[in-house]
């Protein structure tokens, strides 16, 4: 069976790179001790320069794999790094990575030294580069730096699963399926013939099972198709019972099951129409926030509890029923926590208004590529976002994006945010920022208006307010209540208007920026709550929308 090893703890960090970090007899005897994840630098909580993190730095780490796992594929998993990653083993070059919302690995086996101390190390670029999205020109939230989010040894048979797609159909009826494609690697150099294996399961119960045998060619990649029919007394998933089912994958050889694969999933449809926003057959009007995934001193370098501990405020503090993951895939710890809660997800391609050249249009493909084959299982997201936020039209572009979005799931719609009106509809969803609200009469455009067609789309506000009024906690009350009543207005428009799906807030949590933007301290006070996740008057407005019998909220 593969074995999910944790790296995570006890690494070597320096602030700096050299070539002979790399050796693995260097002696890193006087770094920093850092357990993962972690940030190239802890920050102030306003007033300070990013190019204090903005850096090149290194990695280290030391650890065994034991003999026994001889004849196995050793990998290391990385869930992501800001921004540049270089990886070597025992001074041997590895594989490097460009992009710090994705996940990406290595097979590490043809360097590995079994039975002994291996080094593994990482120089990692946190500058702002001009060919890795979002940068390129300034953007209006900070990146930070370093190996934020978890690494892990995979020990895997040299014929395994890659990547599961689970797809359930007919959701609305009484007998519903789940179709599943299979991507399979064998990595030795002859085909073999096993036998797949997939289960439905809830809370460890077996619901149904099915099994086929594959021939797998040497020195190959295979995806297969199983389906599972005929599934009764399924509970769907929706915001008030996300009920889950695991689907596993068991390779089988002989009598031997020698990998085995799950992910969670959800039976629902979800989809966005001319006249709003359908769960399961039934409308439901979307009020969500915006997410940055940034804290104070820490940057992004937040472990599980806290990724988790968001997306329960989100949801049972702030009354939400959808979040939009500003401005890049976020923690899949996040996710899994919305998928459990009933919490919809809006995720989308790192980026902020500026587009960058071929090179850097090749990685922002990549991103969409790897965004969707981490998060495709996810039943909590119901769109991709495809497009540059407000950046102009680029229709060959964002063609491509579109196109390999819809290629790799065609279970999911895909949106584009903009902030221009006329841009060219090329996605499922036309979603736009309106900030025309400044405290008068006008709180909402017309959608036809925006898009300049003569009939209705599919239409989400996915920005409002924002930069248009800043508020800290701290404001005085007349403030406070204006920023509370804003927030209020828009989402009463919104709900009161049938061709808008969807009104998300700008944003949940106030967060670092450039001094170019925000109140000239590092700080965008754009939140309805602070950095610290404390709530501003507005944020008792969200939490009043919900049922009283579910909360009764007086503030």
């Amino acid at each position: 069976m593969r074995k999910i090893i944790s790296l995570n703890h006890h690494w070597k960090y320096a602030e700096e790179f050299e070539a002979q970090f790399l050796e693995p007899d260097y002696n890193d005897g006087a770094w920093e001790k850092v357990n993962i994840p972690h940030t190239t630098k802890e920050i102030p909580y306003n007033y300070f320069d990013e190019k204090e993190y903005q850096i090149i730095s290194t990695y280290r780490k030391e650890f065994t794999v034991d003999r026994d796992n001889m004849g196995k594929r050793i990998f290391v998993d990385f869930a992501a790094v800001m921004v540049y990653a270089e990886v070597y083993l025992n001074g041997e070059f590895i594989g490097s990575h460009k992009g710090g919302y994705t996940p990406f690995s290595f097979d590490l086996t043809e360097h590995i030294t079994f039975g002994e101390q291996n080094v593994l190390a990482v120089k990692v670029d946190s500058t702002e580069r001009s060919d890795i999205p979002p940068f390129g020109y300034m953007i209006d939230y900070l990146c930070f730096g370093g190996i934020y989010r978890e690494v892990n040894l995979r020990i895997v048979d040299p014929l395994h699963i890659k990547n599961i797609f689970a797809k359930p159909q007919n959701v609305l009826q009484e007998n519903k399926e789940v179709e599943t494609t299979v991507f399979l690697a064998n990595l030795k150099n002859q085909a073999e013939e096993i036998k797949v294996k997939m289960s439905l399961s809830k809370d460890g119960t077996v619901l149904a099972t099915m099994a086929d045998t594959v021939e797998v060619q040497g020195k190959s990649e295979k995806k297969i198709d199983l389906n599972l029919e005929k599934l009764t007394n399924i509970g769907l998933w929706d915001v008030e019972n996300p009920n889950l089912y695991d689907l596993t994958v068991q390779l089988q050889r002989g009598q031997e099951i020698f990998d085995s694969f799950t992910t969670r999933i959800g039976f629902r449809e979800a989809i966005v129409k001319e006249d709003g926003f359908y769960l399961n057959g039934k409308k439901l009007m979307l009020r969500g926030l915006n997410r940055h995934q940034s804290f104070p001193y820490v940057g992004y370098a937040m472990p599980k509890r806290v990724q988790r501990k968001d997306a329960d405020i989100l949801k049972y503090e702030l009354g939400l029923n959808l979040v939009r993951t500003s401005h890049y895939p976020q923690s899949t710890h996040f996710l899994d926590r919305c998928d459990e809660i009933g919490l919809l997800v809006f995720e989308e391609i790192p980026g902020w208004q500026h587009i960058g050249d071929e090179e850097w249009k090749e990685v922002t493909k990549e991103d969409v590529k790897e965004m969707i084959e981490r998060d495709w299982n996810h039943p909590s997201i119901f769109l991709w976002g495809v497009r540059i936020n407000e950046s102009e039209d680029d229709d060959t572009f964002y063609e491509e994006t579109n196109r390999i979005a819809r290629e790799l799931d065609p279970t999911r719609q895909t949106g584009g945010v903009r902030f221009i009106e006329n841009s060219k509809f090329l996605e499922d969803v036309y979603t736009m920022n309106d900030f025309i609200h400044s405290g008068g009469d006008e709180v909402l455009r017309d959608q036809k208006k925006v898009t300049g067609l003569d009939n209705y789309v599919p239409y989400m506000v996915c920005e409002f307010n924002g930069h248009m009024y800043p508020t800290k906690r701290f404001d005085q009350e007349e403030r406070l209540i204006e920023h509370a009543l804003r927030h209020l207005r828009v989402h009463n428009a919104a709900a009161l208007d049938p061709n808008i799906s969807a009104a998300i807030g700008w944003c949940a949590f106030d967060y670092n920026t450039h001094f170019d933007f925000g109140a000239g301290d590092r700080i965008c006070y754009h939140g309805v709550m602070d950095m610290f996740r404390i709530p501003k008057m507005a944020a008792h407005f969200y939490s009043s929308q919900r049922d009283p019998e579910e909360k009764a909220v007086l503030e």
